[in-house]
């Protein structure tokens, strides 16, 4: 059996064993029957919760829109189309909320976010900082969470969020309130929040119940007291493109996306991996930081003794430089292991992506089909591998001919859910 997968800008053929069980998972392909503008400008019209767009803008003088950065797929400046007519006559600013990333440069500004309005819109642009922008002060939620937002919401009446809604490993879903949280947070507001991914009900699709996510929604909705919000939130499917548009409430929208992201990217099977391919899609594939997101979305659909192959091309490397040297701080997993759990008490931003590893390594193996080079990956406890086909024909030394392999494409987004436990 032959498979195409798409790594490294390139599609790669493999050759996998006739007498293995093989499950692709991808997208479900929905067929839409409505152009971006109709679904943009139907949600608008019709919003959740809220009084329509028309009668939302007219009410305000001077509006605050906030985007995602080049680390989402959210189809921004196709929205922005839809949005800026309504904004002609007001004063407005776009601040690109990019929490704990590193800053977009002028040029993905131009080429991947904002596209053709750029030249219009370059002098409306501001760029947070979760560590250097100046914050204002909100409250503290009941779990503690210092919330302190960018301080040019000081200078706007009305706010409006834009996003795309994905599952996510331990928020539940992107989305909604992740624009102001971690979007255009402090690190110490965003630290505070993430401390919570280490808790076992902090995990992928699960909102209610969520400490993570709870937090989250009460940090925004102390915030909705004294800053009227109108949000924008579309899914997409597998390619990228609007299924749906949800707005008004950016709370209550939320959980209406959520359904119909789930029946797009939560996919059933009936029996977990003896071998998993996850492919990384981009923009998640640039460095493993964003492409982790592969091994924890589909971390749960692997066998004890399975093998997990994540790939991703990694082209700028681990990542943030602290995780980088959280990954290499144990010389051996164990190691490694110990010192993340004592982490747990004096919790660091981060810890929570590094210990998932040393963790999941306990019971499987993590190969990595990537760029980085041999020391690189042997560092951080990955065993690499330079082409696809070689880390398959590995595995299934390992694991034999009639192995269950399962195929996630686009893993950064797909959350496979195993209906039998073992």
């Amino acid at each position: 059996m032959d498979v195409d997968l798409d790594y490294a800008g390139k599609t790669h053929t493999v050759h996998l064993p006739t007498d293995a069980t093989v499950k692709i998972l991808e997208p479900r392909k929905i067929t839409r029957d409505k152009t971006d503008s109709q679904l943009i400008q139907g949600a608008l019209h019709s919003p959740i919760n809220a009084e329509n767009f028309d009668t939302f803008i007219a009410q305000y003088e001077s509006f605050l829109v906030i985007v995602n950065d080049h680390a989402r797929s959210t189809p921004t400046a196709t929205i922005l189309k839809e949005v800026l007519p309504y904004l002609e006559e007001k004063d407005f600013k776009i601040i690109v909320a990019s929490g704990t990333h590193i800053q977009p440069t002028k040029d993905i500004l131009r080429t991947t976010i904002f596209k053709d309005l750029y030249p219009k819109l370059k002098d409306k642009i501001l760029l947070h900082d979760a560590k250097e922008s100046a914050t204002v002060k909100i409250g503290h939620t009941s779990r503690g969470t210092p919330i302190r937002l960018n301080n040019v919401i000081k200078d706007f009446e009305a706010f409006i969020p834009i996003n795309s809604i994905e599952p996510h490993y331990f928020a539940g879903y992107t989305g909604g309130r992740k624009s102001f949280m971690p979007g255009i947070a402090a690190y110490e507001s965003i630290e505070s929040n993430h401390s919570m991914a280490l808790q076992e009900s902090a995990r992928i699709l699960r909102l209610k119940g969520n400490p993570l996510h709870e937090d989250l929604e009460e940090a925004i909705a102390m915030f909705l007291e004294d800053h009227p919000t109108f949000a924008i939130n579309a899914v997409l499917d597998g390619e990228g493109k609007i299924i749906q548009t949800f707005a008004g409430d950016i709370i209550e929208q939320l959980y209406h996306g959520a359904k119909l992201a789930r029946d797009i990217y939560a996919p059933e099977i009936e029996e977990k991996a003896d071998i998993l391919l996850s492919v990384v899609h981009a923009p998640l594939d640039k460095n493993l930081y964003q492409a982790q997101k592969g091994l924890e979305n589909c971390k749960f659909a692997v066998k004890d003794g399975g093998i997990f192959i994540l790939i991703s091309e990694c082209k700028e490397g681990i990542g943030p430089p602290d995780y980088q040297e959280m990954l290499a701080s144990g010389e051996t997993l164990d190691e490694l292991y110990d010192i993340f759990k004592k982490r747990v008490e004096r919790y660091e931003l981060g810890w929570h992506k590094v210990g998932s590893i040393p963790e999941f390594l306990k019971t499987k193996d993590f190969w990595m089909v990537t760029t980085l080079s041999q020391d690189t990956a042997t560092k951080i406890h990955v065993k690499p591998f330079y082409s696809i086909q070689k880390a398959v024909n590995e595995a299934i030394m390992k694991k034999g001919k009639e192995a269950t392999i399962v195929i996630v494409k686009d893993s950064g987004n797909i959350a496979p859910q195993a209906t039998s436990k073992t």
